[in-house]
């Protein structure tokens, strides 16, 4: 049972991996498809957050390899600290230095999401707040009078 979960959690692990470099190759061939938007806004990041907002604010496979990951991590953790704190004299004082590694790691992982959906918030209020550009000093982008 426990090979099989190794396995699972491998597999999940590689396949967040995976994801997160396929999301950020994403993002970043999409942001430099457009290099005339970026041009003619004169900041090249502005073309990036236009590009970035649609994939950052939804829940995307990358998301959801991550709180797996997450959960079959602490899954493993929480059990080998049972099996540690019910007879300590069967494990090296090393094996205690693993489990605050694994927990570090874990929790660094869930930083990460937290972090990502800080990012989406602020990119968010970027958008809202960024000044709309001005047609209105071209006549043929001017509003017609009804």
């Amino acid at each position: 049972m426990m090979t099989l979960l190794a396995v699972v959690g491998g597999v999940v692990g590689l396949t967040a991996t995976g994801s997160a470099v396929l999301m950020g190759w994403t993002l970043y061939s999409q942001s430099k498809a457009s290099p005339a938007e970026a041009a003619e806004n004169g900041d090249p990041r502005a073309s990036f957050y236009m590009h970035a907002a649609p994939h950052l604010s939804r829940w995307t496979f990358f998301d959801y390899a991550l709180f797996a990951l997450f959960v079959i991590g602490s899954l493993f953790l929480f059990t080998d600290l049972i099996a540690v704190l019910r007879d300590k004299d069967a494990f090296p004082p090393y094996h205690y230095g693993y489990l605050l590694c694994g927990f570090i790691f874990t929790l660094a992982g869930m930083l990460m999401m937290a972090v990502r959906l800080v990012l989406t918030v602020s990119l968010s209020r970027t958008l809202r707040s960024a000044p709309v550009p001005d047609h209105h000093d071209h006549p043929g982008h001017a509003e017609h009078a009804e």
